[in-house]
């Protein structure tokens, strides 16, 4: 099995390192990558991306009718949310209703005594 590592003990050549430097530096200097990537960027600035380069003038318009249509969205499930709560209570106070109360459940003035009495004489003026 060999060992690829190397340790503090282990002492390469001269020769080797300055083959390893020159296989491994850069081509054409420090300002090789520089270059490298302006010659890149530039390319990319060149490259006709088909049909996908029309939607860029799409971008602005696009955002505009995404906002304007979760806004109406908003508002509309807001408007369905208060009909929703209000349902109950507009069936409860409806005229004509087709559900009465129960006569257990109405309410119903109970005379007992002068107190009740002048309760009900305060309250009904």
């Amino acid at each position: 099995m060999t060992q690829h590592r190397f340790d503090s003990r282990d002492r390469l050549d001269d020769h080797v390192v300055d083959a390893m430097r020159d296989l491994l530096s850069p081509p054409g200097g420090e300002g090789y990558w520089s270059e490298l990537e302006g010659s890149i960027m530039a390319r990319l600035d060149r490259v006709d991306l088909g049909w996908w380069s029309e939607f860029a003038g799409w971008m602005r318009p696009a955002l505009v009718a995404a906002t304007i249509l979760i806004l109406v969205a908003t508002a509309a499930l807001l408007h369905r949310d208060q009909q929703v709560a209000a349902l109950p209570y507009e069936n409860l106070l409806a005229t004509g209703s087709t559900h009465p109360l129960p006569d257990e459940l109405s309410v119903r003035p109970v005379a007992q005594g002068d107190r009740e009495a002048t309760l009900r004489f305060l309250f009904a003026h």
